[in-house]
């Protein structure tokens, strides 16, 4: 229990002085103070007629996504994606790490353990943009390398290699057991769709990203409960979570400030 205690301490840290130091300042004397949150979606228990053995419910406590950056977009429509499984090679990755840094356009450099709870909106960093049309938010999905804890001793070595954490319980052959589900094999650029438009009078009106958690465990095809513990579900799961992060994704402004967009 204090290892857990202690490794959300770690990620909370993390955060803070990620969105704290790592975001850039514009140049344009109109920019406006914004805040972005996240927030994950399930229905409770995910339930199905199991055959024997195979996993009858799924609860999902919380997940963890590591946001490599965040781009508010203007015409999110025309934004490619990179799909690509990138090199881990790791002069490469400092290169391109150097890249990203001295990039103008990108207002929110992580990376961000976004920890997406049920009805629990977590802040991910405060900043800065100048006031526009914006239509979209590009984000990137990727997995600890040793070149972010070299700069950032904030980062919790336990995270080294992973995009993706989910704890949660699954209810089997009569009883509720814990599952830990991780994995670094998501790294991925994706787009939300959304009313990110920014004006100056729009300083306290906080913008969310709401995802959802519940079609992660889900064999789309047969309906079946996808067991986080079974090798040969894994697959699948990330499967779902990269088609989940691609497709069911959303955001826009809180005005209300209820964790869902308006």
């Amino acid at each position: 229990m204090l290892k857990k205690l202690f490794l959300l301490g770690l990620i909370s840290m993390a955060i803070i002085i990620s969105g704290c130091t790592k975001g850039t300042e514009p140049s344009e004397t109109t920019a406006v103070p914004i805040e972005l949150k996240a927030v994950g979606e399930t229905s409770g228990n995910i339930t199905f007629a199991k055959a024997v053995g195979q996993v009858d419910s799924i609860k999902v406590d919380f997940a963890i996504l590591v946001l490599r950056w965040i781009q508010f977009k203007q015409n999110i429509d025309t934004v490619k994606e990179d799909s690509l499984w990138d090199d881990h090679d790791m002069n490469m990755m400092r290169e391109k790490m150097r890249r990203m840094d001295d990039d103008p356009t990108i207002r929110f450099k992580g990376p961000f353990f976004v920890t997406l709870r049920n009805n629990e909106p977590t802040r991910i960093a405060v900043d800065s943009l100048p006031p526009g049309n914006y239509n979209g938010i590009k984000f990137k999905v990727h997995a600890i390398v040793p070149y972010d804890l070299q700069v950032n001793p904030a980062v919790p070595d336990s995270f080294l290699g992973k995009s993706i954490y989910v704890k949660g319980q699954i209810y089997q052959n009569g009883a509720w057991k814990d599952f830990v589900f991780t994995t670094g094999r998501v790294n991925t650029e994706f787009k939300i769709k959304g009313d990110f438009t920014i004006t100056e009078t729009d300083k306290n009106i906080p913008y969310v990203l709401v995802f959802d958690l519940t079609s992660w465990f889900i064999d789309l095809n047969t309906g079946r409960i996808l067991d986080p513990s079974d090798p040969g579900d894994q697959g699948k799961i990330i499967g779902n979570i990269v088609a989940s992060l691609k497709n069911k994704a959303r955001g826009g402004k809180d005005r209300n400030r209820d964790g869902r967009p308006d």
